[in-house]
């Protein structure tokens, strides 16, 4: 009786938590995703981020807000309290330059220092408020990504589960990681308690790469395959790469059923898409295309398709930072969320609306490129982004004899 209470006692205390939840998501580069991230640090007391990388200079409207007066007077007082587990994909000279920048606007930096690297782009932030909120997409803070690549981030209010699961796993690669610069002695950590929502799930491959945790839990890849295989019409899917052998034969599984795949890479999946032909060409089930924007191939990050988001039979969506790659599930630290049914509804046109967008990319002009290109009248290897076969990139390859690098 008295464990019936106590559940009822918790299950009330977590009521203002999981009602009004509000899921909505911004795309780069068309939505202000730097002006909104930093309107939500502005407004809160707590932050919590995981970043793989992010710009720290004054052009980047985050960093602006951090340097406003009003800010560092709030986090000297501690009104604001601000901490930063720092991954980085620079040298390690630009990368401890960052993190200096970063101590010195009084955010407290970490690093966690293992082989593995720390991919999240996520922020928890006032976890222990009625209102918790969450910012987490494929997107990096910089301001490349913004104005460049396609991406996208969740902006999640008051959902118990999703901020709570984003911050045990803060938590967890906090008190795994190493402190840079001073030490600042506010380190609780807020361990926060939520309902299980079944139309949403997180997924989380750290424990697998953390001393001391189950070695045997979290493969995202067994999770990614598991929502292929649940698909009965449907799957429509934005990936950077799609290299992991056994999702892509669960494709074709879905393919062979009857299931309508469509999947949308970036161009550098297609310098080795030979290497998967059999399971991404072919199928009369199974279109491929690839946002293309440069005829030197290897010429990839400029303008990077670099989603991460799957939707099947419109009523799942499945995004995170996790490529498909095994890198990703083995050397990187990666999460996956899942959202369906009720919980989907508020996001799931604007992802119809941006697979759609992307899917038929520049397609209008490919005509009069591979004319111009034919007519020797391109010189250029720089072209407008198109989301193209990979029949379509072999022919404007087959004419740009100036880009073959």
């Amino acid at each position: 009786m008295m464990l019936r209470k106590n559940f009822v006692f918790i299950t009330l205390l977590l009521l203002p938590l999981i009602g009004f939840a509000k899921i909505d998501v911004l795309f780069h580069p068309q939505d202000p995703t730097l002006e909104a991230i930093s309107s939500w640090i502005e407004e809160s007391h707590t932050v919590d981020i995981a970043m793989y990388n992010m710009d720290v200079t004054d052009k980047s409207p985050i960093i602006q807000m951090f340097m406003q007066p009003s800010t560092q007077e709030r986090i000297k007082s501690g009104n604001l309290n601000v901490r930063l587990l720092f991954e980085g994909y620079g040298t390690p000279e630009a990368n401890s330059k960052k993190m200096q920048a970063l101590e010195d606007l009084g955010i407290n930096v970490r690093f966690l220092g293992y082989a593995v690297k720390v991919h999240h782009k996520f922020a928890v932030l006032d976890s222990n408020s009625n209102n918790p909120r969450l910012i987490t997409g494929s997107a990096n803070w910089s301001l490349s990504s913004a104005s460049g690549y396609n991406e996208n981030i969740l902006f999640v209010s008051n959902e118990a589960e999703l901020s709570g699961r984003f911050q045990v796993e803060f938590n967890r690669l906090w008190q795994n990681a190493q402190e840079f610069g001073a030490t600042n002695t506010n380190q609780s950590l807020f361990q926060p308690l939520f309902l299980d929502d079944p139309e949403i799930q997180v997924y989380f491959n750290s424990p697998r790469s953390l001393p001391g945790e189950n070695e045997g839990q979290n493969n995202l890849t067994e999770e990614l395959i598991e929502v292929i295989n649940r698909s009965q019409y449907e799957l429509l899917i934005a990936t950077t790469r799609a290299r992991i052998i056994p999702a892509l034969e669960a494709l074709v599984a879905a393919a062979d059923r009857g299931v309508k795949v469509s999947i949308l890479l970036n161009q550098d999946d297609y310098r080795d898409l030979y290497k998967r032909s059999k399971y991404l060409l072919g199928h009369p089930n199974i279109e491929t295309r690839v946002k293309f924007f440069n005829l030197v191939v290897n010429d990839y990050l400029a303008y990077q398709m670099h989603n991460k988001f799957l939707i099947s039979d419109r009523n799942l969506i499945l995004t995170g930072s996790f490529n498909w790659s095994k890198s990703s599930e083995n050397n990187h630290i990666e999460n996956l969320i899942k959202i369906e049914g009720s919980q989907a509804s508020e996001v799931l046109p604007k992802y119809l609306q941006e697979f759609s967008n992307l899917w038929n990319l520049g397609r209008t002009d490919y005509d009069a490129l591979l004319f111009k290109l034919q007519q020797a009248k391109w010189s250029q290897c720089a072209i407008p982004a198109m989301s193209l076969t990979p029949d379509q990139i072999w022919e404007l390859l087959k004419w740009a004899n100036d880009c073959k690098k």
